[in-house]
């Protein structure tokens, strides 16, 4: 029989499997067959509360081992999830909920002011924990797994849909590229409302593999860090280049003096070559690979081994790879180069599209035959190998720490949080971390001396809010009477 349901395929996997599966530390985790059986109870508890097939949760985005075994459970149901950030931006949160328009809202640490709250406290699991195991039967279909929110230039975030038949090939290939052996171990880095978690999650787990969960208040002691996924020993490390970066400012290279891990994977901006260079005498016999892909593409659509040859390249802007298997891509480029321009990528991974959001999905998706399509908005040159370099952005999208940013919608909260006519937005470098910051430009004199964060901490996440603040007497337009934002990011803040 062909599996077409993740909950099905976990449940495959982890029936007699009592080795661990979600690792806190090497007193704290939960076996295969204990995450399979606490899924199956929380399930027949969000069934209690009239959460049914086809309805979509938003959970709040703590990581711990109870808000994974949700996502286990979820999936077992034919329900849909989403992890949020519930207790951060008040504005963006609300906008994500009225998108989702979830059946209910998961939380762990406290209540959501909502009707629709289902707060998990101590004392509810506990209550769930000792719920009998009744056994779930599972549909053998694809649904939607999870919704995954972007940055949205309207000044709204879109919700991205993906299917549990999406994901299949996600996790297919992972299996395949990364020649996976039978003893991995999986870190799970990046925040669970964060694209790169998916690849994770759904890269470990639901290939048998354990995934060691780590928080915030990990992050800075590098020390401590590495010698915990030494101990666990793990195998795969997958974050932001920016995460590497952090490590290096806050501590001694030698914290990965003797790094027993075998892949380091960098995605979601551009190749940390400066910081690989630092402890290349660490790490010189290790896999180092560059991985590339949207939210819209199931987390990654490109990779590319790193070589010594990369590592020397001055320049600094290293392959994403060649597209894999799983995807067809067509270059929208000129006459003159049809393999520079921008990238549309086809096939059994692209999305499903917005969630209710139909006129931004038309935009942006189109039919390909038996699959979808998606325009990427990435510009890129393809070389006679089939490599890929990333150039940059077709519209106004950023990468900042990760995250896929459209500056309209910063842009857009700030003319209407102010009341004002105009302003701009721009990444400029830094020698501090995280090497960059958001800059806000204005004409306009009663922004200049404003604090920023106190002002939009409960419209805008934290990095989205611009660090500094640049007035100027006027701004330049272009022949289209637009502002003209080539010449502020090129010649002003250079």
């Amino acid at each position: 029989m062909k599996i077409k349901n993740l909950g099905f395929l976990f449940q495959k996997i982890a029936k007699e499997n009592h080795s661990p599966c979600l690792i806190l530390n090497n007193d704290k985790f939960l076996t295969f067959h204990e995450v399979n059986s606490l899924s199956n109870k929380i399930l027949n508890h969000l069934k209690k509360n009239n959460i049914k097939e086809r309805d979509v949760l938003a959970i709040e985005s703590t990581k711990n081992i109870f808000s994974l075994s949700c996502i286990i459970a979820c999936l077992k149901g034919g329900i849909g999830y989403s992890f949020i950030e519930l207790f951060s931006a008040k504005q963006r949160v609300k906008d994500q909920i009225d998108q989702l328009n979830p059946k209910k809202i998961l939380t762990f640490t406290r209540k959501y002011n909502s009707k629709k709250n289902l707060f998990f406290s101590n004392k509810r699991l506990n209550l769930i924990k000792n719920l009998d195991d009744d056994a779930i039967k599972i549909k053998n279909k694809s649904y939607l797994a999870y919704v995954m929110f972007t940055s949205g230039s309207t000044g709204k975030p879109k919700g991205v849909k993906i299917s549990h038949y999406n994901l299949f090939f996600l996790i297919n290939w992972v299996t395949k590229y990364f020649k996976l052996k039978k003893k991995e171990v999986f870190s799970n880095i990046n925040p669970l409302h964060f694209d790169n978690s998916v690849f994770d999650i759904y890269g470990s787990i639901f290939n048998g593999y354990p995934m060691i969960l780590i928080n915030k208040h990990e992050f800075f002691d590098g020390k401590t860090l590495i010698k915990k996924l030494n101990e666990l020993g793990c195998t795969n490390w997958f974050s932001v280049p920016s995460f590497l970066d952090l490590l290096l400012k806050t501590n001694s290279i030698k914290i990965f003096k003797n790094c027993k891990i075998k892949r380091f994977i960098f995605g979601g901006e551009r190749f940390p070559i400066k910081s690989i260079k630092k402890i290349l005498r660490f790490v010189y016999n290790k896999d180092i690979y560059n991985v590339s892909g949207p939210t819209e593409c199931t987390c990654i659509c490109s990779a590319h081994k790193v070589s010594k040859r990369d590592l020397i390249n001055k320049n600094e802007n290293i392959f994403v790879g060649k597209i894999n298997k799983y995807f067809n891509h067509k270059i929208l480029g000129s006459k003159k180069n049809k393999n520079k321009g921008e990238l549309f990528l086809e096939g059994p991974s692209i999305s499903e599209g917005y969630i209710n959001n139909s006129a931004i999905t038309k935009k942006s998706f189109y039919k390909a035959g038996k699959f979808r399509g998606y325009k990427t908005g990435d510009l890129v040159k393809k070389n006679k190998n089939g490599n890929f370099k990333i150039l940059g952005r077709v519209d106004n999208q950023i990468k900042f720490m990760g995250y896929r940013i459209e500056i309209e919608e910063i842009e857009n909260k700030i003319i209407r949080k102010f009341k004002i006519n105009n302003c701009i937005i721009v990444l400029k470098k830094t020698k501090k971390y995280p090497f960059k910051k958001i800059v806000l430009i204005t004409d306009n004199k009663k922004l200049k001396n404003l604090s920023l964060y106190s002002n939009l901490k409960n419209t805008l996440p934290n990095f989205m809010i611009p660090t500094e603040t640049k007035l100027i007497k006027k701004f330049r337009y272009n022949k289209n009477f637009k502002i003209d934002r080539a010449f502020y990011n090129n010649d002003l803040l250079q």
